[in-house]
């Protein structure tokens, strides 16, 4: 064990408190997680947050004591490269009342009904200092048999906190949990309580859910058990539709994005990409006279409903952004015939921006969904593209298209005021540059020369 971690477990002994880890690293590391790469770590403690604090300035360490009504005291540990951030709560009950999702803390005297009020077997285990594990209801039992079971009544338990339903998706989508059924049936009678969580918990649970290993088994879950329609009902609305999506997909379209979600990078943005990228189609099929079937535009319109997505679930700025530009770029890659000149090829790398990396990936996971026959032409020459926009940013560089200045020559030579019509001379210049028409550090002149001879 760290030393540093062993010596809390010492200080506490001598102070005469008991101190034990509990919660999710105990879980990881039977997981076979070693406990020295854990980060943060969660103890539980007989002493009164007052005296924690207390016996942890005797140690010589920081205190933290914003969280000491109810119960909490925190440290930090350096350990190398490693800072860890500790909490240490007393032990506790949590009584719910009159429907409130703030629990009313009382200072339990014991180890067992602190882990009794912890939702999940898998996260009701503590550890002592010598790592001899404390499992009063079967957690390690659940963990090696893939069994997500509850601490008691599961209607108590969601009841108290309807955030663990989005919990327990997590624990399926990360660790490959198999819910119990009496749990997924309570959890399927209470779906509608997801609405009394606040937005910003649903945005920590659902990046969890979506980087997990087992992602397309978490949302079906949300799916399953109702929890989706009131959540996200755009995506309830991809469960529904059951379309043929035409010769390139064999699959419905939920099947479909949740193989596009499991084939890309666990990369938040990438994930969130995944799962709107075909959004769109519900609302744009059409069969021509042929018979074929299309989705005009469903890429625009997958980015509106990238747009609700962020306000429901509240993106920050550069979730929102990074995530509509793969969306709205999602099928360009994949349009890559090895005929394209490098103007174009320098469009799609303009137009992705940093997202550039996102984009392909994305693209190699959308194609992996496609008919056996078509998926393998199209990554061969995903991975051309991908050699070929590596070259042209190695040969370009990162400078902007422009010098500095143009757009102000633009106005002295022409005579116009600041504003949108610069903003097009300036986008007809950078496309000049892009076909190769333009160098990329030239004069004012030569732009100028070269907007008096186009016209446009």
């Amino acid at each position: 064990m760290d030393p540093q971690i062993f010596h809390l477990f010492e200080t506490f002994r001598r102070a005469g408190q008991e101190l034990y880890l509990v919660g999710g690293a105990v879980r990881d590391h039977l997981l076979g997680a070693p406990l020295e790469t854990l980060g943060d770590l969660d103890f539980a403690t007989s002493a009164a947050p007052a005296d924690s604090a207390r016996i942890l300035r005797a140690a010589k360490l920081q205190v933290f004591t914003v969280g000491s009504r109810f119960g909490t005291v925190g440290t930090i540990i350096d350990a190398g490269r490693l800072r860890r951030e500790i909490q240490i709560t007393t032990y506790r009950g949590e009584v719910y009342s009159n429907g409130s999702r703030k629990p009313r803390v009382t200072f339990g005297t014991d180890l067992e009904s602190d882990l009794a009020r912890r939702d999940f077997s898998i996260n009701a285990m503590a550890m002592t200092a010598d790592r001899s594990l404390i499992d009063p209801f079967g957690g390690e039992r659940d963990l090696r048999q893939h069994t997500l079971r509850t601490v008691g009544d599961p209607r108590i338990i969601f009841r108290e906190d309807p955030l663990r339903t989005l919990r327990a998706a997590r624990f399926i989508a990360t660790l490959a949990m198999r819910p119990e059924p009496d749990l997924a049936e309570v959890v399927r009678e209470l779906a509608g309580e997801i609405l009394t969580v606040s937005r910003e918990r649903w945005l920590l649970e659902m990046n969890k859910i979506l980087v997990g290993a087992a992602a397309a088994d978490g949302l079906t879950f949300l799916a399953d058990t109702g929890i989706l329609a009131h959540l996200w009902p755009a995506g309830q609305a991809m469960v529904e539709f059951r379309a043929d999506q035409g010769r390139y997909h064999h699959k419905a379209l939920w099947p479909h994005t949740l193989g596009v979600l499991s084939q890309a990078p666990a990369r938040v943005v990438v994930r969130w990409a995944a799962l709107l990228h075909d959004a769109g189609k519900v609302t744009t099929r059409s069969v021509d006279g042929t018979g074929d079937v299309h989705f005009y535009g469903h890429e625009s319109v997958a980015a509106g409903i990238v747009d609700e997505a962020a306000r429901r679930f509240r993106f920050d700025r550069a979730l929102h952004q990074r995530v509509r530009t793969l969306v709205l770029l999602h099928q360009r890659p994949a349009l890559y015939d090895g005929t394209w000149s490098d103007g174009a090829v320098r469009r799609l790398i303009r137009d992705a921006g940093e997202a550039l990396e996102d984009l392909l990936d994305l693209s190699r996971a959308d194609v992996t969904s496609h008919r056996p026959g078509v998926r393998e032409g199209v990554l061969v020459r995903l991975a051309e593209l991908h050699t070929r926009t590596a070259e042209i940013i190695r040969k370009d560089g990162q400078a902007p298209l422009l010098p500095k200045g143009v757009g102000q020559a633009i106005i002295e030579h022409f005579g116009i005021a600041a504003g949108p019509r610069v903003g097009e001379l300036k986008e007809r210049l950078e496309q000049a540059v892009l076909d190769g028409a333009l160098p990329r550090d030239g004069t004012p002149g030569e732009y100028l020369a070269y907007l008096e001879q186009h016209p446009g």
